[in-house]
C-alpha cells in the first residue's frame, strides 16, 4: 500500500475485470479522481502483484469490502461512459444463466481497443510513421510516438518507463482515438486506414476565389484541363472534399490531366482518411407497396405486440418477410428509437444488406466479426450515440443500445446463433430476447422452418404467431419428389448411390441447358452401420 497515494475519501467503486474471476472487486477512489468516476467508464486498476487492467465501473458506493483492504484505482481512462447499466445487467444474466463469469461475458462483449492490460503491445500506425508530428499531440503523446518511431513496438510497461508515471491508460486511449497507435493484434492483420485520393486548390487559389479567373486563363488552351477545373468548382459546392475519381467521372479526365494541373500550380492531390464504415453514397429509394399478405401480416404483428413481447413470423421462403421487417424498422426510426436486426451469418447476407441500405442509407450500421478492432470501436460509439439501425451477427447484441425498441431475429432456427467456444457459450437468439426484455423492446422471430422450441412456445400462446403461407407475387412452391433408394436397390435399379429418378432429372436438365445442384446432408459420418443388402444393423456387442 505504500506504493499508492493515500486516499482522502471513502468512496468506492465495484469493477468488472475482463478475466475469468468468480466475482467483482471493490477499489478505493482517490479524492482527486472523484469528479471523473461514474458507472460505465473504464478505470485503470492493479490486480494481483504486478498486473494492471482496464476494468469497467459497475457501481459507485460508500461500502468498503469486508474481506480485504481495497487498493485505490490508478486512473480514470474515459471521459464519458463506454458501457451502459443495461449492458452490465446482460453480462450478469449471461454469467448466471450460462455458468460462466461476468468477466468472460464482458471480454466477449467489448472490442479489443476497449480492453487493455499490462501485457498489451502497441505499435505506431503506418499512416503516421512519417508525419505524426502534425497530429496535434501533447508532450506525453509525442514522447510515445517518438519512441515508437525508433522501436517498432513497445509494451505498456515501457510506456510507464518513458513517461515516468504509473498511470498511462488515459494517454494510450487518446493515442488510439487519434489513430497514431494501434494494438499489436491489429497490425498483425496488416491494418491500414482507408484513404481516398482527393483534389484541392493550391495557394493562392484556395483562399481567394477571385483568382480562379487567372487559373482558367492559364489553362485556356487545354480543353480537358478547363473541364477538370470546372468539374472541381461544381463538386466543391456540394461536397466537403472533392475526390479525384469524381473529377474523372464528371469531366471525363484522366490522371495525366490532373498531373498537368498539379505541375501548373493549380491542383494539389492528397490522401484523405475515410471511415471504413463509410456513408451510403447512393440515393435512397422507397421500400415499395406492400402486398395483401404482407399488409395482413404487419397488422397481425402489431396487434400481437400489444400483448406479447415476442412474435413468431412463420413465412415460407420467398413470402416477403424482409419487406415486413422494413415497415417495422421505418416505424421505429420515425419514433427516434433503435432497431437490432440479427442474422445468423453476415457472409451469406449481402443481398439483404444491400436491400436495406437502399432504403435506409446511413441510418443502418453493420457489425460482425470481420470488422477490425478500429471499425468495431467506431460503430460501438455510433450505437452509444443513437445509431438507428444495426444489422449484425450474434456479436451485435453486445452493443451499447440506449433506445432499443425492436429486435428482429431472422432465420431464428439457424444453429449459427449458438456460440460453442470459448465462454460464454450462449444462444444468440435467447440472449437477444432477454436483451429486449431489459430494454422493454419487442422481438420478432422470422423463419420458414421454426425451431421446435420456438414453434412450441407459439402454439402454447407464449409467443404470438403470424403466418405467411404464400410466396410473394403468387409464385408456386417448388415440387418436392421423394425418390425411394431402398426400393430401387431391391429392384436392382440403383446405380451406385443414385436413383433412376435423380439420374433422369439430371439428364433432362443438361439436355435443356439448365443447371442442377446436388446437396449431401452430411459428410464422413453415419450414426450406425447398415448392411447394404439386408439392411440390418449390428448390435453393440457384435460391433465390439
Amino acid at each position: 500500500m505504500s506504493l499508492h497515494p493515500i486516499a482522502g475519501t471513502q468512496t468506492y467503486v465495484t469493477v468488472v475485470l475482463p478475466l475469468a474471476v468468480p466475482k467483482t472487486y471493490t477499489y478505493l477512489v482517490p479524492e482527486e479522481l472523484l469528479p471523473e468516476v461514474q458507472v460505465g467508464v473504464r478505470v485503470e486498476v492493479q490486480f494481483g502483484h504486478n498486473k494492471r487492467y482496464a476494468a469497467v465501473v459497475s457501481e459507485v458506493h460508500q461500502t468498503p469490502p469486508d474481506a480485504y483492504q481495497p487498493k485505490p484505482i490508478l486512473a480514470v481512462i474515459d471521459e464519458q461512459p463506454v458501457t451502459t447499466p443495461t449492458q452490465m445487467q446482460l453480462w450478469q444474466w449471461m454469467a448466471d444463466y450460462y455458468c460462466c463469469t461476468v468477466g468472460e461475458a464482458m471480454h466477449a462483449a467489448l472490442p479489443a481497443h476497449l480492453k487493455l492490460s499490462s501485457e498489451t503491445i502497441i505499435a505506431l500506425s503506418p499512416f503516421f510513421q512519417d508525419h505524426y508530428a502534425g497530429a496535434g499531440l501533447d508532450d506525453k503523446e509525442y514522447l510515445i510516438a517518438e519512441a515508437l518511431s525508433i522501436q517498432k513496438e513497445i509494451s505498456l510497461d515501457d510506456v510507464r518507463s518513458i513517461l515516468d508515471q504509473r498511470s498511462v491508460y488515459p494517454v494510450i486511449r487518446r493515442l488510439l482515438e487519434k489513430k497514431v497507435i494501434y494494438l499489436k493484434e491489429d497490425l498483425q492483420d496488416k491494418y491500414k486506414p482507408k484513404t481516398v485520393a482527393c483534389v484541392r486548390l493550391q495557394a493562392p487559389y484556395d483562399t481567394d476565389s477571385s483568382l480562379l479567373r487567372e487559373a482558367f486563363e492559364k489553362i485556356s488552351r487545354a480543353t480537358r484541363q478547363t473541364e477538370a477545373l470546372l468539374a472541381y468548382v461544381q463538386l466543391s459546392k456540394k461536397e466537403p472534399f472533392v475526390r479525384k475519381q469524381a473529377i474523372y467521372d464528371l469531366a471525363k479526365a484522366n490522371s495525366m490531366v490532373i498531373q498537368a494541373m498539379v505541375d501548373k500550380g493549380i491542383f494539389e492531390v492528397y490522401n484523405r482518411e475515410v471511415s471504413r464504415l463509410g456513408a451510403y453514397e447512393e440515393e435512397t429509394l422507397e421500400a415499395g407497396v406492400l402486398a395483401e399478405q404482407q399488409s395482413r401480416a404487419l397488422t397481425e404483428i402489431r396487434q400481437h405486440f400489444e400483448n406479447d413481447k415476442v412474435v413468431l413470423l412463420h413465412g415460407v421462403t420467398g413470402s416477403g418477410k424482409t419487406r415486413v421487417y422494413m415497415e417495422l424498422i421505418e416505424a421505429a426510426i420515425a419514433e427516434g428509437r433503435q432497431v437490432l436486426y440479427l442474422l445468423p451469418e453476415i457472409a451469406l447476407t449481402a443481398q439483404i444488406i444491400s436491400r436495406l441500405q437502399r432504403v435506409f442509407g446511413d441510418q443502418i450500421g453493420i457489425y460482425h466479426s470481420r470488422l477490425n478492432n478500429n471499425e468495431r470501436v467506431e460503430l460501438w460509439n455510433r450505437v452509444l450515440a443513437g445509431q438507428p439501425v444495426v444489422l449484425g451477427a450474434r456479436s451485435a447484441l453486445f452493443l451499447p443500445f440506449t433506445k432499443l425498441s425492436l429486435v428482429i431475429i431472422d432465420e431464428e432456427h439457424d444453429p449459427s446463433y449458438k456460440q460453442n467456444d470459448p465462454n460464454p457459450r450462449y444462444n444468440g437468439r435467447d440472449v437477444a430476447i432477454y436483451l429486449a426484455t431489459l430494454h422493454g423492446a419487442k422481438v420478432l422471430l422470422g423463419t420458414a422452418t421454426p425451431s421446435v422450441e420456438t414453434y412450441y412456445n407459439a402454439r402454447q400462446n407464449k409467443y404470438g404467431l403470424v403466418e405467411m403461407p404464400e410466396r410473394f407475387g403468387g409464385i408456386e412452391m417448388p415440387a418436392v419428389v421423394i425418390a425411394d433408394a431402398k426400393a430401387e436397390l431391391k429392384q436392382r435399379k440403383l446405380q451406385s448411390h443414385f436413383t433412376t429418378v435423380l439420374l433422369d432429372e439430371l439428364r433432362g436438365a443438361l439436355t435443356r441447358g439448365e443447371q442442377a445442384i446436388l446437396f449431401q446432408n452430411r459428410r464422413g459420418y453415419a450414426p450406425f452401420i447398415a448392411a447394404s443388402t439386408a439392411g440390418g444393423t449390428p448390435s453393440a456387442s457384435t460391433a465390439m
